[in-house]
């Protein structure tokens, strides 16, 4: 049975965004029509409910409640009230954190809702209809990027539901292979059954062909995946003549860049490729499933030139994941890529537990120097030890100005006797109440907002800030005490580890 994950592959449903919950937590079984809502609670386990009336923000928390718990998959929302960018209107706080509880995914849907009633059906049943819509949508993704494998292979990942890789299939898979400029093109897929299957191998035989062909004159056949990683690590004067080749191959080298890098620290060198290589479509397949109206945060207006393109190359022991946008993304932009990225390491070191992965992300720039520059900021904004798995480019130079000014022993003795009654907890005590503090700051006194940023209940953000205010009997009413502590959680957090701390702290 698919997941909602790959329920979004199937042809008939473009029109289905998501909105909030996992997407890979419960295999879909089927699909109804509720008109009403107070029913939730007795939908068979695995159902994707597709609500017919629009609710309320307090209903569709009780909506949400009951759907998680008869085991439902999802949560469909229709006719719901829209703001004026064209987006559903906001989900509650209350809703998102039962989703997510629950294991539920709630999803917004456009369109004809039977054609959407009958795609899932189709998908669920894995019927011959299914095989051949699945195929037709193969055969016109994948030959409108014929001669790049990489893109080949996402196409056709995309029209199968199921992970296409460029690699030599392995005991019990299903594969397909054909000769291209550069030698042999291999593709390996799961194998499905009954009708899935067949489609499987014909795309395969199809995808195949499409990656070994389409070259351009004289232009080799190279992945994009591959020039990327060439122009991440040539000499400065060849970036001219790899940006001319990556326009040959439609590689987007012109547009707003942002990287981000990964690396599975807790490996061995000779490990960490390997892994790397193995989470890059997964990687690929969650960013470019968060992109698009439905992945901005409700309510807001979509960053200019929303349409962002994702490419990837393994680089150095580390997957760089590269964003490029038509035009800047602006402040939203980054604090959407931002937000992915936590959303794609949090899924990923679910799977791969062992491997720490950490994440760094760059700031935008522009053009083919723009890759580079940005993939080294991202290099430097790996977070190193312990704290968040995920860290953004210091653009401002901010954290490095502050680390000079906590070298001091006045600056340090002031920053331990602001923060002594937090700091006397211990470092597993104190570090997450210093983070929630500086989230709570940084978001001009924003529980929510807060929150949001740093993965907690609104309720929970609360109750640190008033632990913190209890401790310190801080007013942070004060501009100025909000300033000091501001500044004093920054200086704390960015601090080496092994640093000792300042006498009376």
């Amino acid at each position: 049975m698919p997941s909602i994950l790959e329920l979004l592959s199937s042809p008939g449903l473009d029109g289905l965004r998501p909105l909030v919950g996992p997407l890979d937590a419960v295999e879909v079984t089927g699909v109804r029509l509720e008109p009403r809502p107070d029913r939730l609670a007795t939908l068979p386990a695995g159902t994707v409910a597709v609500l017919l009336a629009p609710l309320p923000g307090h209903l569709l928390d009780v909506a949400v409640r009951d759907a998680a718990a008869a085991g439902a998959a999802a949560l469909v929302l229709t006719g719901v009230a829209r703001t004026p960018h064209g987006l559903p209107a906001e989900v509650t706080a209350t809703a998102r954190a039962l989703a997510e509880r629950g294991r539920v995914a709630v999803l917004y849907a456009g369109g004809d809702l039977a054609t959407l009633v009958v795609a899932v059906e189709r998908a669920v049943a894995g019927s011959a209809a299914d095989a051949l819509a699945r195929v037709a949508a193969a055969a016109r993704e994948v030959t409108a990027v014929a001669g790049d494998p990489e893109r080949v292979a996402a196409a056709a990942s995309r029209a199968l539901g199921v992970p296409v890789e460029l690699r030599a299939a392995g005991p019990g898979e299903e594969g397909a292979s054909a000769a291209g400029p550069d030698g042999d093109i291999r593709l390996a897929a799961p194998p499905r059954p009954g009708h899935a299957g067949a489609a499987v191998r014909s795309v395969l035989a199809l995808a195949a062909l499409a990656a070994a062909g389409g070259g351009h004159g004289d232009v080799p056949v190279r992945s994009r995946g591959r020039l990327l990683a060439e122009l991440l690590v040539a000499p400065r004067d060849q970036a001219a003549r790899l940006a001319a080749r990556g326009r040959a191959l439609a590689l987007p080298v012109d547009g707003w860049h942002m990287a981000l890098r990964l690396e599975a620290g807790d490996l061995d060198a000779a490990d960490r490729p390997k892994v790397l290589d193995a989470v890059m479509s997964r990687a690929l397949t969650l960013l470019r499933s968060w992109d698009g109206p439905a992945a901005q945060p409700s309510g807001a207006a979509p960053p200019p030139g929303d349409a962002v393109q994702w490419n990837a190359a393994l680089v150095d022991d580390a997957l760089v994941l590269l964003g490029t946008w038509p035009a800047d993304p602006g402040a939203d932009g980054r604090r959407a890529t931002l937000a992915r990225a936590r959303r794609v390491v949090d899924r990923l070191a679910g799977l791969r537990p062992e491997a720490g992965l950490r994440c760094g992300v760059g700031s935008p720039h522009r053009g083919p120097l723009g890759i580079r520059t940005s993939a080294r900021e991202a290099r430097a904004a790996v977070p190193r030890g312990l704290g968040p798995a995920v860290a953004a480019h210091d653009a401002v130079g901010l954290d490095r100005m502050l680390l000079e000014w906590y070298a001091s022993d006045t600056a340090r003795e002031a920053v331990a006797e602001l923060l002594a009654p937090v700091l006397a907890l211990g470092p597993e005590r104190a570090e997450p109440l210093l983070r929630t503090l500086q989230g709570y700051l940084d978001h001009n006194n924003s529980p929510g907002r807060a929150a949001e940023a740093l993965h907690l209940h609104r309720n929970a953000v609360g109750a640190r800030i008033r632990k913190v205010v209890r401790l310190t009997g801080a007013d942070l009413s004060d501009p100025d005490v909000r300033l000091a502590l501001q500044l004093a959680c920054r200086a704390s957090l960015s601090a080496p580890h092994d640093e000792p701390p300042a006498a009376g702290g």
